[in-house]
């Protein structure tokens, strides 16, 4: 009789314990009342289409992300075993940089302001190309850590940036030398 309780006993433990770990294991959903919207989707003064209606849950706008991304500009990729999604620069966007780049405009100095203020201006043009080549520069390590592209496409985004950054080193050895013909 005693051996019969033991087994009831234990049994039903064993039920309770794997019931509650089961119970505890399996993840909690919760089910939501939300409605898709047709919206206008303005980006800098010009309206986009959408492929995708945005959701609509308590007041708050949902974009879907790839829409969007795209939309902007950017190439999205989307990794399922890290859930990670990625946007990089598309390369329209790195066309319009180089655009960007070539238009820009070396510092003019003007002879009839002192010396201290054309040194600051100088300074000041300095850091932003020092900042501008360390983006590309970051930009290269990040298209070489992309794993959804082919090393062909790596190849060709890297040979788009290099007149960038061949072009910011040139601006910044010109822009130093121009700040040490002025203290001198």
């Amino acid at each position: 009789m005693k051996r019969v309780m033991y087994t009831l006993l234990t049994l039903c433990i064993g039920i309770v314990i794997g019931t509650t770990s089961t119970t505890m294991a399996a993840p909690l959903k919760q089910y939501v009342q939300a409605s898709f919207e047709k919206i206008t989707f303005i980006v800098n003064g010009e309206e986009k289409e959408l492929d995708a209606d945005p959701l609509v849950y308590q007041g708050s706008t949902y974009l879907p992300v790839r829409t969007v991304l795209n939309v902007l500009g950017y190439d999205v990729g989307y990794k399922a075993d890290t859930k990670t999604v990625t946007a990089d620069k598309s390369i329209d966007l790195l066309s319009e940089e180089i655009e960007d780049m070539v238009r820009s405009e070396e510092p003019s100095l003007d002879k009839s302001v002192d010396n201290s203020e054309q040194i600051k201006y100088l300074n000041e043009y300095l850091d932003k190309k020092r900042e501008q080549l360390k983006n590309y520069e970051q930009a290269i390590k990040s298209i070489n850590e992309r794993s959804d592209i082919s090393q062909e496409d790596k190849n060709f985004l890297i040979e788009l940036r290099t007149p960038l950054i061949e072009g910011t080193k040139k601006a910044i050895i010109d822009t130093e030398e121009k700040i040490n013909n002025l203290q001198n």
